[in-house]
């Protein structure tokens, strides 16, 4: 049931599909201290009920903010569901997008599954999967232009090579900077690909860490606050996560393959500067 203040405003908390949903008055600060308290992968707008939906757990710091910002005290319904646990799927993402750093301090890259939406992957675990660590301006290694680990042996540098000049290819990608990208790319497989080079550039990061070390705890946070993306857009992912208030939070990625058709194409999307929304190319493989 609804509960009144003494304005007549009137906030409601249901429990709809086993989230929270909450009914109340659009105030801007609530809006705001909601983004800065719920973390992203765990509240969403509905826009057809005009209703913030936000997972069950967090029942008692929805109840805090609505008394805060409203002077109601709700009632919180009774939660029936389990706990939700840990699985894998296979997910077909057709566009992922730039990793943000978000209003409840997490930096988080949502991924468009299903026709919305649906996936969302912390930057720390695509950074994991590809081999990468937090630099300075989020520069990355040449290692990390090619999306591999620094062990990776000739085989592995070439295959990721030719997958990111067909995903970054100035023809095929119209993302702003796919020329400088694709640049970088073969840049990067030119050094990595010579083993007296490889062996030179490796003494040099050796070099950097070293001085990375001696930087202060404040120099590092601000180095690495960036935005970054993965090196990859689109493709068939493995992954462990959980599924929150209808969204998959990747947890792990397991492996990372690209959507080809029954030509044997590869799909490669990108999104142009000013678009609505992203573009599908299928070239050859």
């Amino acid at each position: 049931m609804y509960t009144r203040n003494l304005f007549g405003q009137t906030c409601r908390v249901d429990l709809v599909n086993g989230a929270l949903a909450i009914t109340s008055p659009y105030d801007v600060n609530f809006v705001a201290s909601l983004k800065a308290t719920i973390p992203g992968s765990d509240r969403k707008w509905d826009p057809d009920s005009k209703r913030w939906i936000v997972s069950a757990h967090l029942g008692s710091q929805v109840k805090s903010l609505i008394e805060a910002h409203y002077g109601i005290a709700v009632s919180l319904p009774e939660r029936t569901e389990q706990p939700t646990a840990s699985e894998m799927r296979l997910l077909e993402v057709r566009y992922l997008g730039a990793c943000k750093a978000r209003d409840d301090g997490t930096e988080t890259a949502y991924g468009w599954a299903g026709g919305q939406w649906s996936v969302i992957f912390p930057k720390k675990v695509l950074l994991e999967y590809f081999g990468q660590t937090a630099r300075p301006d989020e520069s990355p290694t040449l290692y990390g232009v090619l999306g591999v680990s620094q062990s990776a042996d000739p085989a592995e540098l070439k295959s990721a090579w030719k997958r990111l000049a067909r995903t970054w290819h100035p023809d095929v990608s119209k993302e702003p900077g796919s020329s400088e990208q694709f640049r970088a790319i073969m840049e990067a497989y030119e050094i990595l690909g010579d083993s007296t080079k490889r062996a030179k550039y490796n003494a040099g990061l050796i070099f950097e860490a070293l001085a990375l070390a001696h930087s202060s705890k404040a120099e590092k946070r601000e180095m690495i606050r960036a935005e970054w993306r993965a090196p990859l857009r689109c493709g068939l992912i493995l992954a462990e996560g959980q599924n929150r208030i209808g969204r998959f939070i990747v947890s792990r990625i397991v492996q990372w393959a690209e959507i080809t058709n029954a030509a044997g194409e590869v799909l490669v999307t990108s999104w142009a500067m000013g678009a609505d929304t992203f573009a599908e190319s299928w070239v050859p493989a």
